[in-house]
């Protein structure tokens, strides 16, 4: 059997709390895809369109490389 016991006991129990981390975790998993998603777009339509990206929607990495210049 070794030294923990069987792996199903192991993981038979989950709580209130865990329930709710996993809840929370998939939220924000979503909450990050549906910006990535949005700066994605807004990327490609100001690439298409020949307008810079609005100021609130510019990413870290294109801020470091325009102050870095």
């Amino acid at each position: 059997m070794g030294l923990w016991g069987s792996l199903s006991a192991m993981f038979s129990y989950l709580d209130a709390q865990t329930g709710s981390m996993i809840v929370t975790a998939i939220a924000g998993g979503f909450a990050g895809l549906a910006v990535a998603f949005k700066m994605g777009m807004a990327r490609i339509r100001s690439k298409v369109t020949g307008k810079p990206m609005p100021a609130n929607e510019s990413s870290e990495d294109d801020e470091y490389e325009s102050s870095h210049d």
